[in-house]
């Protein structure tokens, strides 16, 4: 059974991100002008790409690392009451990043603003979706083969500006909005049998891997210590950790795009720089059997 992450390892998110952070241009413009719009755009985008270097524990020196964890904390405190009542942080709420980005330029968005803002991002988000071919390469090849495809996706964190200040979240709605994305990319190439969305409980805690597996184990019909796992996704942390310590007989493939070759991080993980190079490796075990 195989188990992928979706953001940034079967869908080029960054780039999809950076693509509907400039159309946001055309909307902010109308009430702050073109220049003040361009670069809150292009802080929006920015302030998603450092928060993902800690996401994916890329290596960073100590004196870049300083201003992207007072980031980080910023994030956090934007959502304390969210925290408080859920349980859980999440860095990459859109709403939070924006208000960030239109704070750091000097023209703070208000809520209703701020929302349709986010909401017209979104929209791009989903009509617009760039999958890996890699990707799609991959999944067919399991397709072929019949092997079990579920996506794991943390949540979208769908936080809705209040009118007060601060920013409110409904679980249900947070989890149908990403569902609308999942769903849109079987027209894309990515086909899969169910996709678990983390909200409200999210990556990498185990409360959402449980949920995951036993989710899995009733759509197959297979008691959860029968199956054995392949995790694959772009952060070794939030996606292939727990799985590991969850299921004794899981194995990892972390993707570091454009990582020049295949590499073992621990006995029971690889990283790989493209899915091509696992895919490869699967033609060879056909190839082999065959022989």
């Amino acid at each position: 059974m195989w188990l992928f992450d979706v953001d940034d390892t079967l869908t080029d998110t960054q780039s999809m991100h950076h693509r509907a952070a400039e159309s946001l241009k055309s909307g902010l413009t109308a009430f702050m002008g073109p220049d003040r719009a361009s670069s809150v755009s292009r802080r929006f985008r920015t302030v998603f790409d450092e928060l993902l270097l800690l996401h994916q524990q890329r290596p960073v020196d100590d004196e870049k690392l300083r201003p992207l964890r007072e980031l980080e904390e910023r994030v956090r405190e934007a959502q304390r009451d969210i925290s408080e009542k859920w349980g859980t942080t999440r860095l990459f709420s859109r709403e939070i990043l924006l208000h960030i980005a239109a704070e750091d330029c000097g023209v703070p968005l208000g809520p209703e603003r701020l929302r349709l803002a986010v909401d017209q991002y979104w929209d791009h988000m989903l009509k617009h979706p760039l999958v890996y071919p890699d990707a799609v390469r991959m999944l067919q090849k399991l397709e072929n083969r019949r092997a079990p495809v579920y996506l794991m996706t943390s949540s979208d964190a769908r936080y809705r500006p209040k009118a007060g200040g601060g920013f409110s979240y409904d679980p249900r709605a947070s989890r149908h909005d990403k569902r609308r994305r999942m769903v849109n990319l079987k027209d894309h190439g990515i086909r899969y049998a169910k996709s678990f969305i983390g909200d409200p409980t999210d990556k990498p805690s185990e409360g959402f891997y449980d949920l995951v597996f036993s989710g899995i184990a009733e759509d197959l019909n297979t008691p959860r210590g029968d199956f054995f796992v392949v995790a694959v996704g772009d952060s070794y942390r939030s996606d292939i950790q727990t799985p590991l310590a969850l299921v004794e007989s899981a194995v990892g493939i972390l993707c570091r795009r454009k990582q020049p070759a295949a590499r073992v991080e621990s006995d029971r993980a690889l990283s790989v720089g493209d899915l091509d190079m696992f895919t490869e490796y699967l033609d060879g075990t056909e190839r082999g059997h065959s022989g």
